[in-house]
């Protein structure tokens, strides 16, 4: 570790260091060989910054500016350091309860780094339709907190922190159907289902389930991406998406299995759970996998494969976070598309660059934006269609 490097870092975020010290500092972490320990320092500042006492917004944009300004861009298209220090202290800034911009001043149109910004579009909100067995529909964002439904002994009830309940009576009967529970862009919702599982719907998601489970297994249907905190019992818990079927007991895993994105990623965070291809027919690639905690499973083209994950990233969307370790941009609109409600339109070929980034997802689009414009990536907001300019 060089003792000298981090002695300045520490200068330099304190505003303590001399001109000669912030020069010799830039000269320091614009080197390759010291990008690790420079994301080490960037990582230590964003863990151990007390929130209640923040960073004050004088001193985060002097950070910002003089990072961003004072380096050319890379000559590879990969994220290099600066970046990953950009999205650190961004999130010390939003986490202390201060905008890396100001936002004190807002208007409809806002444009900078030659992106422009029409409108304000808010994050995601509790938002979902509930199909019951008879057909009917229920628009939960809009029905009043208590009971809205009752079939064949199962009682639905809303609660008033935005969760769908499902209690059974003793008499309820076997043939109370299928329920559909279904998030547009822009909204995500929790369920709790007969047996007491916990499920969590991502936007742009559904999950079609039985209103009470009778019989030997109790199966689910997902559309989507979806965290599940499953019930324990003796029977089997399942999960099947267009290309795999996952079987459990009792455990926590989150599934994405969103059809834009190609492939199916099931991650375990407890327990054990059983991934299997949903087409039998599939060539000589391992059909089903288990998984151990801190394991991802990956489903495409009919293949399985299992690789160890970041847990953190993998659950970020449920814990009120966008975060992205190398992402690419088409990727990262993906979800911004689905989060905001927003069609995503690209004028000239995509950036190739890779992202490191961790902001809260409460943030509006245009926030987020803020962020990630730069090295010549502008945005703009017309209507709800967002235009992506590399």
């Amino acid at each position: 570790m060089n003792t000298r490097l981090e002695f300045l870092y520490q200068r330099y975020i304190d505003e303590i260091c001399t001109a000669e010290e912030r020069e010799e500092f830039f000269l320091l972490i614009s080197a390759e060989d010291h990008t690790p320990q420079i994301n080490d320092l960037l990582d230590h500042t964003w863990k151990e910054t007390d929130p209640a006492k923040g960073l004050s917004e004088s001193k985060v944009n002097s950070i910002l500016n003089h990072i961003l300004t004072n380096h050319p861009k890379p000559v590879t298209r990969k994220i290099s350091w600066y970046r990953y220090a950009a999205a650190a202290l961004a999130f010390i800034t939003v986490s202390a309860g201060l905008y890396l911009y100001s936002l004190n001043n807002r208007s409809d149109i806002k444009q900078q780094n030659g992106s422009v910004y029409v409108n304000a579009i808010p994050a995601a909100t509790n938002k979902a339709t509930l199909k019951l067995a008879n057909g009917s529909t229920i628009n939960l964002d809009k029905a009043s907190n208590g009971e809205i439904a009752e079939q064949s002994g199962v009682t639905v009830t809303k609660t008033g922190d935005g969760k769908l309940v499902y209690e059974i009576s003793k008499a309820a009967v076997a043939t109370s159907g299928f329920n559909t529970i279904t998030t547009p862009r822009g909204g995500v919702y929790q369920v709790n289902l007969p047996d007491g599982t916990r499920v969590w719907l991502n936007a742009a998601s559904s999950l079609k389930y039985p209103a009470a489970f009778n019989g030997r297994e109790r199966k689910v249907e997902l559309s989507g991406e979806a965290y599940f905190e499953v019930a324990k019992m003796k029977i089997p818990f399942l999960v099947k998406t267009a290309q795999q079927e996952v079987a459990v007991l009792g455990t926590h895993f989150n599934i994405n299995a969103y059809t834009d994105e190609g492939k199916t990623k099931t991650t375990l965070f407890e327990g054990s759970v059983r991934v299997a291809l949903a087409d039998q027919q599939a060539s000589k690639s391992v059909r089903s996998q288990i998984l151990a905690p801190g394991q991802q499973s990956t489903v495409g083209s009919n293949r399985l494969n299992v690789s160890a994950v970041d847990l953190d990233e993998a659950l970020a969307w449920k814990n009120g976070y966008f975060q992205f370790n190398e992402e690419n941009l088409v990727n990262i609109m993906k979800q911004l598309s689905r989060w905001y409600d927003v069609d995503v339109r690209f004028e000239g070929k995509p950036s190739e660059e890779l992202f490191l980034l961790k902001v809260p997802r409460t943030l509006g689009l245009s926030d987020v934006l803020k962020i990630l414009a730069t090295n010549g990536i502008n945005f703009k907001i017309e209507g709800r269609t967002l235009i992506v300019k590399s």
